[in-house]
C-alpha cells in the first residue's frame, strides 16, 4: 500500500476465496467505498444436495440432485456418476456425459448395499462429489395378499366359469397376472390351466374330462412375483347343468266327441339341457284345487293325447308338463275349460277355380272331376244333373276327405250343369260344375252293404267287364245287399242301380251220403281163391270224391292185378279177384267232398322273374260249397299292395314292381267244409343281392380291423360272385372301396390311421349288379388296448406308504390312455385289489401294516380295454427307507455366456435328506452376491449372476448323509473371447522375401472351438497394421512378399464365435538369408580308383547349411599320373573355405586279390601257408607272416 495505491495479494487462490471485495479509503474528509467481484476460475464445487435415491427396485433406482452452488467460473458441461458396493471401496463407473440432474442406474444386485457419487465437470476438471446415503437395491413391493372367495359359475361337461375377488392387499404395485390352478379329485397335483396372462377376475377352464371333479386355486402375480395360493374351491363336477324343462308350447284341443277329448301340444322350447322323456298330462275339475294324472305312469313320448271314457258335456280343465332327468317341468293349460262333446263341422268343399268356368272337354275323352270336401260328421255326396236326371254313365267315388266323378267316352249327350250335394246332420252345401261331353259304359263296380245297419262297400278290386261277378269274403249266414254301378271311358261312374234285396251267404250243397246193401254192414266171409265185390251208391252235392280204405293201410286203395276199383258220380264198386288171406279186413269207403287246386306244371318249378316286373300267379280252383282261399308267404307276409283275386273258378295274386324281397316260397289253400288242400309255389327274383347279414367288427388294432358277415338272405337269383367291402372316415360322408374282389366271408382292412374312426360296409354282388350295403352302426376306432406300462418302479416309502412311479406305455393302442390302474397283493396271498384309478403315472398308497411285504402292478386303460400288467419285480416291505446319498447330474459340462446369468440345477437322492456340498477346482465354493446355492429335499442349485470367465472351471458336489457319501463333477465353460494364442511366436524358416511362422493355441478357448486365427503385420518403421489372413485354420502360416531387408513385427489373434481375442506380437525379424558361407569341408580321400577316374569323398562342414552330396567321381584321367584333390562347399550365400589337400594317388588300376591262403604244412612251431597270385599283376610291397607264439594265438 502506498500513499495513491493499495494492493491486495491472495496467493494459491482457492474457490472459497472467490465473493466480494471491498475497499473502504477513509480520510478526515470522508470515505469511500468500492466493490470488487471475484470470481477463481476452478473445478466446480459439489451438486446441490441431497443426492436423492428414489424409485428403489431390486436391479434399479433413480438418482435426482440439483447443479453445484459453485460452477467454479465455468459452465457446467457434465456430471459423472459413479457406485460402490457399501462393502468395497472401489468406485466403479455407472455413467459419464450426463447434461440432466437426474439418471437412472441399472444392473444392481438385488440385496446389495450401494453408495452413489455424482460429480460435475466444466473445463477444468471434475469436482467434488456429492454422495448418497447407503440404499439397499430392493422391491419397494411384496407379492400380493392371495385372492379371495374362488368359485364356479358356469358348468359344462369340458368347461367351468370361475370368478374370483381380487387380493385384500395388491403388494404395492398393480397386479399383472392370475395364475388358475386346477387339481383332479382322482390326481396329486395342481395344474396350472391358463397359458397367457389373465387380468381379469374371472377365467373360463376348458379341456375337462367330463364326470371328472375339480377344485380351483388362484395365484395373483405382481412385480414382487406370486402370492400365496388362494382357498381351494369345493370341487366341482364336469358336467352340463341341468334344470328341469320349460312349459310345452302352444297347448291346444285338436278334436272332441262325447267322450273324449283330443289334446296336442309342442315341444319346450328350453329341455332344461336334457333330453325330454315324456309329458304328463293332469286333469282338474273346474272350481277344484286337486289335479289327476290321466297318462301312464312313465309318461308319454308323443305330443298328443286323448282323454278317454269322459262324461258327455262335462267341463275339466287340462295341463300338460315336459318331463326330464331333473324332474316335471313347468305346467303349460289348455285354455278355456274344454267340453266332452260331439263336434259339428257343415259340409263344405274346396271347388277348384276350373270348375267354376265352363269345362270344355272333346267328345271320346274322359271327364274328371275332383272336389275336396269336409265335415263333421262325414258329408254324404251326391251327384245329378240339373235336371235331376240320373247320371248313369258316371263312376262316383266317395270319402271322408273327397269326392270324384268320371264319365269316360263324353259324347254330346253328356254336356250340361252337374250338381254336387254334400249334406251331413249339420246341413248340406251345392257346386255346379258345367260339362259338355260322354263317353261308353267300360266296366262296372260292384257294392255291397251288410244287413241291417252296413253301409254300401266296393267289394271288387279290378275292373268288371262281364256283366256277372262273385262276391267273395262274404261272412256265413250274414244277410247281404248288392248294386251294380257302371263306369264310362271317362272314368265317371253311373248312378247306383236298384239293389238285390237282403241275400244270406250259406253254401247250397248236399253233404255226401252212401246207400249200401245191409249185407255188406256184417262180416262178409269169403274162401281163398274165391273173389267178392262190394259195391254202393254214392250222393252228395258237389259230387264227392270216393276213396276206398283198408286196416292196415294208411294211403287210399288203388287198382292192382287182383283188385278193381270203378267210381262213377253216383256209384262205386270195389271188385277183388282170388282172394287172398292179405285180402281179408276191415274196407272203409270214404266219400269227400272237399275244394281243389289245379296248379299249371309250369307253376310247381321254380317260378323266375325280373326285378321290376309284375309277378302273376293264376291257379284254377273247384268245389264245393266253393272254398275259401287263402294266400300266405313262408318269410312273412305278403306285401299290402299285393292284389288278390278269388273267384269261384280261380284265385289270382299280382305283385306290381317286384324286388328281392319278394323272392320265396308262396302258399295257397283253399278250404271248405269238406276238407283242405294247399299248394306250394316257390318265386325267385332275379335282382342284385340283399344285404348281407351279421356284419361284425373283429380283432381291431391300430393298423387294421378283420370284418366277418354271413351270405345275403336273398342272393337275387343267382349266384353270389363276390363281395365289396368299403370304408369311410367318421369326418366324411363318402365311402371309399377296400376291395372289389373279395371271395370269402371275411376280410382284413389294413393301412388304416390309428386312432381314427371308420364306418364299414359290405356289398354283395351278383350278375345282375351290386346289391343292398349292410353298414356298422357305430364308428369303428383303429386302435387297440395299450401296450404294457414301463418301467414301474417304487419312488419313496415309509412303513405305512409306499410311492410307486411308472412310464406311459410305448403305444397306446391308437387311442387315448383314460386312467391307469393300481392293484396289490400281499405277499403269500392270490387276491389282487385295486388301490388307485389315476391319470398321472405316480401314485402313493397308504394305510399299509408296517413290516408286511407287498407286490404291486398296474395296468394302462384305454376305451378298448386293459393292457397287460407291468409287475414289481419284487415285493417292497412297508418300512422306513435308508437310502445311500446320490448325485446324478444330467450332463457332465455346462455353459454359459460371459455376462449372462447361470443356473443349474442337479438331482439328488438319499434318505435321510443328505448335506450338500460345492467346490470349484478343489476349493470350498464360497457364497456371494453373485454366487449362490439352493438346496431341497431332491435337487441342489447353483445360481451364477453375471458370470465372469473365472466362473468357468470344474465344479464338484458332495452329497453326504448317515449311510455314506456320493461325489460328481461337473464342468461349467464360460462362453468368451479367447485368450491371446500362446507363445513366441517362431520362425520356422525365413528366406528373402518370405518368412514361415508358427504359434500356440490359446490357452483358453473362450468354451468353443477356435474358428480361425488372423496373422497381422507391421514394418517397424511404421505403426500401422494390416492383416495378413483373416482365416487361418492352422497354427503356422508362411508369410510371402515381404521386402528384403526391412524389419517386421507379426501379431497373431484367435478368433471364435463369441468374439477376438487380445493380440499375441512376435519379436522384430529383418528378412534375409539366416545361413552363413559353410565352412572347410573335410580331407577328401580316394574312396576307389582306376586308371581313368577317382571317386573323392569328404566330410560336410561344420555349418553345413546347405550342402548336398559327400562324393564325387572324377574323370577322365590320364593313367600313371599322381593326382591330389580339395573341395569347396558352397550354399547360398556363397563359397566357403577349401578343405585340406588329400593324400596323392596315382590313377591305375587296382590289382586282383591274392586267392585264399591255405595252410601247407603246420607243425608246433610253425606254420606255412600258400596262396594264389591275382589276374592282374601284384606289386608286393610286403609280407606280413603270422607265427603262432602260443598254440591258442596266431601272430
Amino acid at each position: 500500500m502506498t500513499d495513491l495505491t493499495t494492493t491486495l495479494i491472495n496467493k494459491d487462490s482457492l474457490r472459497r476465496d472467490g465473493g466480494e471485495f471491498v475497499l473502504t479509503a477513509t480520510n478526515v474528509g470522508g470515505f469511500a467505498k468500492h466493490i470488487f467481484n471475484v470470481k477463481v476460475l476452478d473445478r466446480p464445487g459439489p451438486p446441490g444436495g441431497p443426492l436423492v435415491v428414489s424409485d428403489i427396485t431390486s436391479d434399479n433406482c433413480i438418482l435426482e440432485w440439483a447443479p453445484p452452488a459453485d460452477d467454479g467460473g465455468a459452465e457446467i458441461d457434465h456430471y459423472v456418476i459413479e457406485k460402490r458396493e457399501s462393502s468395497r471401496l472401489a468406485w466403479t463407473n455407472s455413467a459419464s456425459g450426463l447434461t440432466d440432474t437426474q439418471f437412472k442406474v441399472n444392473k444392481l444386485l438385488k440385496g446389495n448395499e450401494y453408495i452413489f457419487r455424482v460429480m460435475a465437470v466444466n473445463k477444468y476438471g471434475v469436482g467434488e462429489p456429492l454422495e448418497s446415503v447407503p440404499t439397499i437395491a430392493n422391491n419397494p413391493w411384496v407379492p400380493a395378499d392371495p385372492p379371495k372367495d374362488p368359485e364356479v359359475t358356469i358348468i359344462t361337461k369340458d368347461s367351468m366359469i370361475l370368478m374370483w375377488k381380487a387380493p385384500e392387499y395388491d403388494g404395492g404395485t398393480p397386479i399383472t397376472n392370475y395364475n388358475i390352478e386346477r387339481k383332479d379329485k382322482i390326481g396329486l397335483r395342481w395344474v396350472k390351466c391358463n397359458k397367457k396372462k389373465v387380468k381379469d377376475l374371472q377365467f373360463k377352464v376348458t379341456g375337462l374330462l367330463v364326470t371328472h371333479e375339480y377344485e380351483f386355486r388362484i395365484l395373483a402375480e405382481n412385480a414382487a412375483g406370486l402370492s400365496l395360493p388362494s382357498n381351494s374351491s369345493p370341487f366341482y363336477k364336469a358336467t352340463d347343468t341341468l334344470y328341469e324343462p320349460g312349459p310345452p308350447g302352444n297347448p291346444r284341443v285338436v278334436d272332441t266327441t262325447k267322450s273324449s277329448i283330443t289334446i296336442a301340444w309342442n315341444k319346450p322350447n328350453y329341455d332344461g339341457g336334457s333330453e325330454i322323456t315324456g309329458y304328463i298330462v293332469e286333469t282338474c275339475v273346474p272350481g277344484e284345487e286337486e289335479w289327476t294324472i290321466v297318462t301312464p305312469p312313465g309318461g308319454l313320448m308323443g305330443t298328443s293325447f286323448t282323454l278317454m271314457n269322459l262324461e258327455e258335456d262335462k267341463e275339466c280343465m287340462i295341463q300338460v308338463s315336459a318331463v326330464n332327468s331333473e324332474g316335471i317341468g313347468e305346467e303349460a293349460t289348455i285354455p278355456g275349460t274344454p267340453r266332452a262333446q260331439d263336434r259339428l263341422l257343415p259340409p263344405e268343399f274346396d271347388l277348384d277355380a276350373e270348375l267354376k268356368k265352363v269345362v270344355n272337354i272333346r267328345a271320346c275323352n274322359t271327364l274328371r272331376l275332383f272336389v275336396p270336401i269336409r265335415g263333421r260328421p262325414s258329408p254324404e255326396a251326391k251327384w245329378t244333373k240339373e235336371d235331376g236326371e240320373p247320371i248313369s254313365r258316371a263312376t262316383i267315388e266317395s270319402t271322408t276327405s273327397y269326392t270324384s266323378l268320371v264319365v269316360e267316352n263324353v259324347n254330346r249327350f253328356d254336356s250340361g250343369k252337374y250338381v254336387l250335394t254334400i249334406e251331413n246332420s249339420y246341413g248340406s252345401n251345392t257346386a255346379t260344375p258345367e260339362y259338355d261331353g260322354g263317353a261308353k259304359v267300360t266296366g262296372y263296380i260292384v257294392e255291397k252293404k251288410e244287413l241291417p245297419e252296413g253301409r254300401w262297400n266296393k267289394t271288387n278290386f279290378t275292373n268288371i267287364i262281364e256283366t256277372e261277378y262273385v262276391a267273395t269274403s262274404l261272412v256265413e249266414n250274414q244277410q247281404y245287399e248288392f248294386r251294380v254301378i257302371a263306369r264310362n271311358a271317362a272314368g265317371v261312374f253311373s248312378l247306383p242301380s236298384y239293389s238285390t234285396g237282403p241275400i244270406t251267404a250259406k253254401d247250397e250243397i248236399d253233404p255226401p251220403r252212401i246207400s249200401i246193401d245191409p249185407q255188406f254192414t256184417q262180416t262178409v266171409y269169403v274162401n281163398a281163391g274165391d273173389g267178392f265185390k262190394i259195391d254202393a251208391d254214392v250222393h252228395g252235392s258237389p259230387i264227392p270224391e270216393i276213396l276206398w280204405m283198408k286196416s292196415g293201410h294208411e294211403a287210399p286203395l288203388a287198382n292192382t292185378i287182383t283188385r278193381d276199383i270203378k267210381n262213377t258220380d253216383s256209384t262205386t264198386l270195389l271188385t277183388v279177384k282170388e282172394a287172398k288171406l292179405e285180402d281179408g279186413g276191415k274196407y272203409t269207403l270214404l266219400l269227400k267232398n272237399p275244394g281243389d287246386l289245379d296248379i299249371d306244371p309250369d307253376l310247381r318249378k321254380v317260378v323266375n322273374i325280373k326285378a321290376g316286373c309284375s309277378l302273376r300267379l293264376f291257379i284254377p280252383i273247384r268245389g264245393r260249397p266253393q272254398p275259401e282261399v287263402k294266400w300266405g308267404k313262408d318269410e312273412g307276409p305278403i306285401k299290402e299292395n299285393a292284389q288278390v283275386e278269388v273267384t269261384s273258378s280261380y284265385t289270382s295274386l299280382v305283385i306290381d314292381n317286384v324286388n328281392r324281397f319278394d323272392s320265396g316260397k308262396y302258399t295257397v289253400s283253399a278250404e271248405n267244409a269238406s276238407g283242405e288242400k294247399s299248394a306250394l309255389i316257390s318265386v325267385r327274383v332275379l335282382d342284385t343281392p340283399s344285404a348281407p347279414v351279421n356284419l361284425k367288427v373283429k380283432d381291431i388294432t391300430g393298423e387294421s380291423v378283420t370284418l366277418t358277415w354271413d351270405a345275403p338272405v336273398l342272393d337275387g337269383g343267382a349266384k353270389i360272385r363276390n363281395y365289396i367291402v368299403e370304408k369311410r372316415e367318421s369326418t366324411r360322408k363318402a365311402y371309399a372301396a377296400v376291395v372289389t374282389n373279395c371271395h370269402k366271408l371275411s376280410y382284413k382292412v389294413e393301412n388304416l390311421q390309428e386312432g381314427c374312426n371308420y364306418y364299414f360296409r359290405v356289398l354283395a354282388e351278383n350278375e345282375h349288379g351290386v346289391g343292398l350295403p349292410t353298414a356298422t352302426v357305430d364308428p369303428i376306432k383303429a386302435s387297440e388296448v395299450p401296450q404294457i406300462p414301463r418301467k414301474l418302479s417304487v419312488v419313496d416309502q415309509t412303513k405305512t406308504s409306499i410311492s410307486l412311479a411308472w412310464e406311459k406305455p410305448e403305444h397306446d393302442g391308437g387311442s387315448r390312455i383314460i386312467h391307469y390302474l393300481l392293484e396289490i397283493q400281499p405277499k403269500g396271498s392270490e387276491k389282487w385289489s385295486g388301490v388307485a384309478t389315476v391319470r398321472a403315472m405316480e401314485s402313493v398308497v397308504n394305510n399299509l401294516n408296517p413290516g408286511e411285504e407287498y407286490i404291486f402292478r398296474v395296468f394302462a386303460i384305454n376305451d378298448k380295454g386293459k393292457s397287460d400288467p407291468r409287475e414289481l419285480a419284487l415285493p417292497v416291505t412297508a418300512k422306513d427307507l435308508v437310502i445311500e446319498p446320490d448325485v446324478r447330474p444330467a450332463f457332465s459340462n455346462y455353459s454359459v455366456r460371459v455376462g449372462k446369468d447361470f443356473k443349474v440345477e442337479i438331482p439328488i437322492a438319499g434318505r435321510p435328506k443328505p448335506a450338500v456340498k460345492w467346490t470349484k477346482d478343489g476349493s470350498i465354493l464360497l457364497h456371494t452376491s453373485r454366487v449362490k446355492i439352493a438346496n431341497t429335499p431332491d435337487s441342489t442349485t447353483l445360481s451364477i449372476t453375471e458370470a465372469t470367465g473365472e466362473d468357468g472351471g470344474m465344479y464338484g458336489i458332495n452329497v453326504t448323509n448317515v449311510v455314506g457319501e456320493k461325489n460328481a463333477t461337473i464342468e461349467i465353460i464360460a462362453l468368451d473371447k479367447p485368450g491371446p494364442p500362446s507363445g513366441p511366436v517362431k520362425f520356422d524358416e525365413v528366406t528373402i522375401n518370405t518368412a514361415t511362422i508358427s504359434w500356440g493355441p490359446p490357452k483358453h478357448s473362450g468354451g468353443c472351438q477356435i474358428s480361425n486365427y488372423i496373422v497381422q503385420k507391421r514394418d517397424t518403421t511404421t505403426t500401422t497394421w494390416e492383416n495378413v489372413a483373416a482365416s487361418v485354420a492352422r497354427t503356422t502360416l508362411k508369410v510371402q512378399r515381404l521386402k528384403t531387408g526391412a524389419e517386421y513385427q507379426f501379431r497373431i489373434i484367435a478368433q471364435n464365435r463369441y468374439g477376438k481375442s487380445y493380440g499375441l506380437d512376435s519379436h522384430p525379424l529383418t528378412i534375409k538369408y539366416p545361413y552363413k558361407e559353410p565352412g572347410p569341408p573335410g580331407t577328401p580321400f580316394i574312396a576307389s580308383l582306376s586308371k581313368e577316374y577317382m571317386v573323392v569323398e569328404w566330410h560336410e562342414p561344420l555349418n553345413k547349411s546347405l550342402v548336398k552330396d559327400t562324393t564325387y567321381k572324377t574323370g577322365p584321367l590320364e593313367e600313371a599320373v599322381e593326382y591330389e584333390f580339395r573341395v569347396y562347399a558352397e550354399n547360398i550365400v556363397g563359397i566357403g573355405r577349401c578343405s585340406k589337400i588329400s593324400e596323392g594317388c596315382v590313377a591305375r588300376d587296382p590289382c586282383d586279390p591274392p586267392g585264399t591262403p591255405e595252410a601247407i604244412i603246420v607243425n608246433k612251431e610253425s606254420i606255412t601257408i600258400e596262396w594264389t597270385k591275382g589276374v592282374k599283376p601284384v606289386v608286393l610291397l610286403g609280407l606280413w607272416f603270422l607265427t603262432a607264439v602260443k598254440p591258442q594265438c596266431i601272430k
